[in-house]
């Protein structure tokens, strides 16, 4: 179970000088926030319950603040002058900082519903139920990772939302699950708000983005923030990144922006179906350095299996603000691995995916992504890949004129390599094990189609001779 605690208090760093402010003071029914770690040790502090409630920002799901905890070197930019010349030079300064990196933030992500029917609400209608978790899940080394918050319901529209908040062992990221069903009788449109405060506040500064400029908006995908001081004036805040919506999504943002305060605001506005449910799955790093922040969100963006464990099929499918995510039909399933030796471990697997119609399967491009365990392949126009180093794909789809016709066909694909560090995260350990239920998050990205799954296995093991998992 999750059982680190830290006071619902936080602290904002401005200009280089540490101001202490009591964001939320706890009463006697507050419940204080739960610290989860990522890979990094990057401690995410998460609200639960939260009553009374003083501000938006802090609401059940959000998160406090979030500190960085690895030493850093810390470059900072500034322009000088070169003496009797005047010319302007750009000087560089590095420097190495063993202190923890914070605050990344000053109460970041409450949930909101804040419009109906493009019309907005005349006060947004807050998450925040004012009651403890309803469950903690997803054991990764011994420890739940992801907290699930109770149900509250809302009238005029009839909705029910949830969240539920993840933070993975062998990630360094957090993941947000903002689920919101549709329990009226007619379809309605609903805006979906998260709002926040970044640690940086008015110094914060967009350094790149997924549009390639240094402005928000919709069409963003992903962004990265840091605080920005005046002159040479070094901060001591961690590098932030953010993932708002996939390519192609669903239904994508309808704003995206952080105001002259740090203030970060994020809108959704999906239609949802009578008794339908949306989910608007977001995602934050915080770094030590801002490439470190960039690499993390472009690779989140993608969706790898690390960024979808835990989800149901169920909740793939929900998903609005991603590509339309779609999974794959199990046949069968075997991992094994080998502990006395390197480079034996073997995962093999048969299914079938639904393909649509006029896809060209010469040159595609495959990426499989078993837990953590990746492989590339390029497909031949029968829909082939073989490496030779025991890493085979294939797609037996029916063709017309050297494309794709639509429909459902069987795949197969065999890996070999080291896969123990990273399958041990779910349970497939170097240990005597017998018939355990284990899961593997699954992601195909085959060209234009996304397919993903949570997969039950049954493991089994001998500790110092191999292990099996055999899919169920």
């Amino acid at each position: 179970m999750i059982a680190h605690r830290h006071r619902e208090r936080g602290a904002c760093r401005l200009r280089g000088i540490t101001a202490v402010a009591v964001l939320a003071v706890a009463s006697l029914g507050h419940a204080l926030p739960i610290e989860l770690k990522d890979q990094n040790g990057t401690k995410y502090w998460v609200n639960t319950d939260v009553d009374p409630l003083e501000d938006l920002s802090n609401a059940s799901g959000a998160l406090t603040n979030a500190t960085y905890v690895k030493p850093v070197t810390v470059t900072s930019y500034f322009v000088g002058f070169t003496p009797f010349f005047g010319f302007a030079t750009v000087y560089t300064v590095q420097r190495q900082v063993d202190i923890p990196l914070t605050n990344a933030f000053a109460g970041f992500n409450g949930l909101a519903i804040t419009s109906v029917g493009g019309t907005p609400l005349p006060a947004p209608r807050i998450y925040n139920p004012g009651e403890p978790l309803a469950a903690e899940e997803c054991e990764q080394n011994g420890a739940n990772r992801q907290l699930v918050f109770p149900t509250q319901t809302f009238t005029a529209p009839s909705l029910a939302v949830s969240r539920k908040v993840f933070v993975p062992s062998n990630g360094d990221f957090v993941r947000w699950m903002n689920v919101v069903t549709n329990t009226g009788a007619a379809p309605v449109e609903v805006g979906i708000s998260l709002r926040g405060l970044l640690g940086s506040g008015s110094d914060t500064s967009i350094v790149a983005t997924s549009t390639g400029g240094s402005s928000l908006g919709a069409s963003v995908q992903w962004f990265t923030t840091a605080q920005m001081l005046p002159g040479n004036v070094q901060s001591d805040q961690p590098r932030l990144g953010f993932v708002v919506q996939g390519p192609g999504a669903v239904s994508p943002p309808t704003s995206v922006g952080i105001n002259s305060a740090g203030q970060a605001a994020f809108t959704w506005t999906p239609t949802i179906a009578a008794g339908g449910t949306a989910i608007v799955m977001t995602f934050s790093t915080v770094q030590g350095s801002s490439k470190q922040a960039k690499n993390t969100v472009e690779n989140l963006v993608d969706l790898d299996a690390k960024s979808i464990n835990c989800l149901s099929e169920a909740e793939l499918s929900q998903v609005v603000n991603f590509a339309p995510i779609t999974p794959p039909q199990f046949k069968s399933a075997t991992i094994e691995l080998k502990f006395k030796k390197t480079g034996a471990d073997t995962i093999q697997w048969k299914g079938k995916l639904t393909v649509a119609e006029g896809v060209s399967l010469a040159g595609l491009p495959v990426t499989v992504d078993v837990g953590g365990v990746q492989q590339a392949f390029v497909l031949d126009k029968q829909g082939k890949a073989n490496d030779g180093n025991g890493n085979k794909f294939a797609l037996n789809a029916s063709l017309k004129n050297g494309v794709t016709k639509a429909g459902t066909y069987k795949f197969t694909f065999h890996l070999k390599g080291d896969f123990q560090t990273a399958l041990a995260d779910y349970g497939l350990v170097d240990a005597s094990e017998k018939n355990v239920p284990v899961t593997l998050p699954v992601v195909f990205d085959a060209g234009p189609g996304a397919y993903a799954t949570s997969q039950a296995f049954t493991y089994k093991a001998t500790q110092g001779k191999s292990g099996t998992a055999t899919g169920s």
